[in-house]
């Protein structure tokens, strides 16, 4: 890997994209981080057919490259997005098992119009299948074509990447808070444990949905030393939750540098601080990919 540029790690959100620069060799020193509000939805800009704001965002992206001589870019990737399942370790060694299982998951999308990603979990029994459309990494690809190395990071793994900046272990879990839904992730001593999607229409809904997915994922009211929860409404999604999460851990919003355990020179921002917090961490984890 290029060690000479910096990394700039990234962040969509709604109208926004979030970013943050981390120069290599400076510790968890941030060069900057920032938000860009754009007019449009970005998830459409990336996976619609709307090319023209596709070109514009785009071309911000390579501008912030040249402004701070980024050499990577790392990216998180939707979850609602993607589709995650968790299967067997006898399908996953079986190469006839892994096929089939992707035929039923995807339905009638062409198995080449796919790209499949296995991840070990704390259960040694099975493994995680991540499967992503190859039009949208392509967009992706394409999107950040001027760099010269770029990476796609789910935001289930989020919690993956927080184990690599901290070294913590022990159980917790990540509850990435959007706008209509939640993405949530399990780990056990740094391995991805389990990871959904929770949607919502109102946050108030939110304790009887937690409880309904909790029904068939029984990780969700497992016992969680620590609950990090960052993006939009945060503080809103902990006080909704917070009869769930203090029963079994420790809630902590990520909305200060402190918490984040990394520096910057500002000191103040006009955004939520949670909202850029995966961009911050991908730009920080650029040597253990």
């Amino acid at each position: 890997m290029d060690e000479t540029g910096a990394c700039l790690g990234l962040q969509i959100s709604g109208h926004q994209l979030y970013y943050a620069v981390h120069e290599g060799g400076v510790g968890n020193h941030l060069q900057h981080i920032g938000c860009i509000d754009f007019s449009f939805s970005l998830k459409d800009a990336l996976f619609g057919k709307r090319d023209g704001i596709y070109t514009g965002l785009q071309n911000t992206l390579c501008n912030l490259g040249k402004k701070y001589s980024c050499t990577l870019a790392r990216i998180v990737t939707p979850a609602d997005q993607e589709c995650w399942s968790t299967l067997p370790r006898l399908v996953y060694e079986t190469p006839d098992e892994r096929e089939d299982h992707l035929s039923i998951l995807m339905g009638e999308i062409p198995r080449d119009q796919l790209e499949s990603t296995w991840f070990p979990l704390s259960s040694q029994d099975f493994r995680l299948l991540l499967i992503r459309k190859r039009e949208h990494l392509n967009r992706l690809r394409e999107l950040l074509k001027h760099f010269p190395q770029c990476d796609f990071i789910s935001e289930f793994e989020i919690g993956s990447e927080w184990h690599r900046l901290t070294g913590v272990r022990g159980s917790y879990i990540t509850i990435h808070c959007h706008q209509k839904h939640l993405a949530v992730s399990s780990f056990l001593l740094g391995k991805l444990r389990g990871a959904t999607t929770i949607p919502f229409d109102h946050i108030h809904d939110l304790p009887y949905l937690w409880s309904y997915h909790g029904n068939h994922l029984s990780w969700l009211h497992g016992i969680h030393e620590q609950a990090y929860i960052f993006g939009k409404q945060a503080d809103e999604v902990r006080d909704a939750l917070v009869s769930f999460i203090s029963e079994t851990g420790n809630p902590v919003v990520m909305n200060n540098l402190y918490t984040m355990r990394v520096v910057a020179d500002e000191e103040t921002y006009g955004f939520p601080l949670e909202s850029a917090f995966p961009a911050i961490l991908l730009s920080l984890n650029r040597d253990n990919n």
